[in-house]
């Protein structure tokens, strides 16, 4: 579910940091100001500790909590300060990885991935495999950890199995990586995948696809993720791997429904599919998701048919409002990944928040454009329009956190132009 705090538990959060006025409820009053859409009274709130913090827990804390807002800069001097005095474990390891992040976003890129690339390898394991699977137990850990692929294992004639970590965003965007593992000499990959996501991935006898943590997988020669893969593949922001050649749409996909006709309804306009929330509680919410009202000065577009690629329940506002605007809602026809992926080929342009569908389109080449917030993922760095993982992306951001004027303007007057750029 979206992140985000009712006002009871907004006030006794309020109510603590008032009569305690220590460090920690600070920072509970922090995140719930943040989770309840009052980032810049939660920024403000960071700002004020900074000269209050006392040892490298806090100051590490403090650092992550202003990563969480975007404040990448002050974030990044924090954990810097607190990062000599941090004792080794999965603690220090969590800090480090969010240094990591607010290097990225600041663009350090090879400041950033020295950081990435020395919590991937083999003297981090585990811390790694503890932090992915907490529940795990210490068989899982232990066996993941004895044949944990270190960044310079060969795996030649070897069998890889690659856990899933993170949303099928970022299955999607790093399965380009199983594209080289292959290339390096792997005889075969296990790949953790969830059943939506099955029916775009080509057919290969190299690649076996399982959907829980198993046997099969964990019986491979190497354990890894596709996070690793990044690690261990990418050495510049600026030339990835192409987009995978293992997702594809496939060419006899039957949908589970029509919409290739409410789509191909002789309309002369330009087709535009919209996705506009998630239902995940990703650390971004609640900024990464827009309300649909705030789309209408692209919904104004006269030239413009616009088609909702949402999926689940439609609030009756939301409804509304499609209604009101001519949306055709497709939600109801998407019950896979190949279902989408066949709904963008016959749109002329994507725009979408960053989730799972946005990467599939510019996985397939398909014309998306990306809104993103201020404290957005990593991946984005620092560019403000475009990114090396996609030829057909464009990049939409906020310059201040929850404020969607400005990438919602600058969209608009893009889409009014005669050719998508």
């Amino acid at each position: 579910m979206q992140q985000s705090i009712d006002e009871e538990a907004l006030v006794s959060a309020y109510t603590t940091y008032l009569s305690k006025g220590d460090f920690a409820s600070a920072m509970s009053w922090c995140r719930a100001l943040r989770l309840s859409g009052r980032a810049g009274e939660a920024q403000d709130l960071c700002t004020r500790w900074i000269d209050k913090v006392d040892g490298p827990y806090e100051c590490a804390q403090l650092g992550i909590d202003m990563i969480y807002l975007g404040m990448f800069a002050q974030g990044e001097a924090q954990l810097t300060a607190a990062m000599g005095a941090f004792p080794y474990g999965t603690n220090r390891h969590l800090a480090m990885s969010e240094l990591a992040i607010a290097k990225y976003q600041l663009g350090k890129y090879y400041e950033a991935h020295e950081i990435f690339r020395s919590l991937r390898d083999k003297g981090e394991s585990a811390n790694l495999v503890r932090l992915l699977y907490p529940d795990a137990g210490e068989d899982t850990w232990r066996h993941f950890q004895q044949k944990f692929l270190a960044l310079s294992d060969s795996i030649a004639g070897r069998r890889v199995g690659i856990v899933q970590e993170g949303g099928m965003g970022d299955l999607i965007m790093y399965s380009r990586y199983v594209d080289m593992l292959l290339q390096e000499g792997a005889s075969s990959v296990c790949i953790q995948t969830p059943p939506a996501l099955r029916s775009c991935i080509k057919p290969d006898p190299r690649i076996t696809l399982v959907e829980q943590l198993d046997a099969e997988l964990l019986e491979c020669d190497f354990i890894t993720t596709m996070f690793s893969l990044f690690a261990r593949y990418q050495s510049n922001p600026y030339f990835p791997n192409a987009p995978s050649s293992i997702i594809a749409l496939p060419p006899l996909h039957a949908f589970s429904g029509s919409p290739a006709t409410l789509i191909d309804e002789g309309t002369t306009e330009r087709k535009v599919g919209l996705i506009w929330r998630s239902t995940s509680g990703v650390r971004h919410e609640p900024y990464r998701s827009i309300d649909l009202r705030k789309l209408l000065p692209l919904l104004e577009n006269q030239s413009c048919r616009f088609f909702s690629l949402q999926v689940g329940e439609l609030s009756a506002d939301e409804k509304t409002l499609m209604s009101e605007h001519g949306i055709v809602d497709l939600g109801p026809h998407l019950a896979t990944f190949a279902d989408a992926a066949a709904i963008m080929r016959k749109l002329d342009l994507l725009i979408s928040i960053d989730t799972g569908p946005a990467h599939l389109a510019g996985t397939l080449g398909c014309p998306v454009w990306l809104l993103l917030s201020q404290a957005c993922d990593s991946r984005w760095y620092d560019d403000p329009r475009f990114t090396p993982w996609y030829a057909s992306m464009r990049l939409y951001r906020q310059r201040k956190l929850g404020d969607w004027t400005e990438p919602l303007d600058e969209a608009k007057v893009a889409l009014a132009l005669p050719a998508i750029g």
